[in-house]
């Protein structure tokens, strides 16, 4: 914290770039493997404000979208499951960023550094399945039966917890590029509608409507009754999402002499 207010002391650095990378899920309809085909382009804007060479706060925005699929899986207990979803993703998030080295000072500087980040984030996931060529909503329905009785489900807008790691790499005195990953840890465990158990589909059907007994069910075993009460996700754990991204920002000043004197000052 000292050195972040006596960085604040000398001239700030601001920055407006672009973002674009890959979004990729994991939870309950896909723990552990990571599929190619499952990986989806995401992309926004960002603007970052340099409290000095050290520490930097960024504001980012991104779009993308999350996908997985039970039939996918080698695990036939999950083929047998028979889920899926997709989801478009929105993000807002607040980052601190922190670099190894004295990324762009004009004394002792580098023109790259490894940096960390962690933050805050807003995120909005709305889960949809396909049944006869037509996408539905999942969190309307209560898929395992939260709407029965009035109640209203589980919420698509959720809060996260962002970090990660990457490079920042300088290009000429205006230009900034850099390469990160990151994880989301999430509050939620329904970004694939997934998370509980079985409620009985005869009841769904009746009270819910048929819709939603056959999207709550996809295995062949919904008609027999068996699967009631028994656990259709896993309660313990929540969802997760990462960011992969390359992006490119424009200073919007320089560091100047009077910066280099402070910064020698100071040290």
């Amino acid at each position: 914290m000292l050195a972040l207010t006596a960085g604040i002391s000398s001239a700030q650095i601001s920055e407006l770039g672009i973002t674009g990378g890959t979004t990729f899920y994991i939870g309950d309809i896909n723990p552990t493997t990571y599929y190619p085909e499952h990986t989806h382009f995401g992309g926004g804007l960002f603007y970052r404000y340099n409290f000095n060479d050290r520490y930097a706060f960024r504001l980012q925005g991104l779009y993308g979208k999350l996908e997985a699929w039970d039939l996918d899986s080698d695990d036939p207990v999950q083929q047998l499951r028979n889920l899926g979803f997709r989801s478009t993703l929105f993000e807002a998030s607040a980052l601190l960023e922190i670099n190894f080295f004295k990324y762009r000072a004009l004394k002792d500087g580098r023109k790259w550094s490894p940096f960390v980040f962690a933050g805050l984030c807003y995120f909005r996931a709305n889960p949809q399945n396909l049944l006869d060529d037509t996408w539905y909503d999942l969190q309307p329905l209560g898929t395992e039966g939260q709407t029965i009785g009035g109640g209203e489900g589980y919420n698509i807008n959720q809060i996260g917890i962002p970090f990660g790691a990457g490079i920042k790499v300088a290009l000429g005195t205006r230009i900034d590029v850099q390469l990160e990953w990151g994880l989301r840890r999430t509050y939620t465990d329904y970004i694939d509608d997934v998370g509980g158990v079985y409620f009985d589909n005869a009841a769904l059907a009746e009270q819910a409507g048929p819709l939603t007994a056959l999207l709550a069910d996809r295995s062949v075993l919904r008609t027999s009754g068996i699967n009631t009460g028994r656990s259709r996700g896993d309660t313990q754990t929540r969802d997760w999402y990462h960011y992969t991204g390359l992006s490119i920002s424009l200073l919007l000043n320089r560091f100047t002499e009077c910066d280099a004197i402070w910064d020698k000052r100071r040290r």
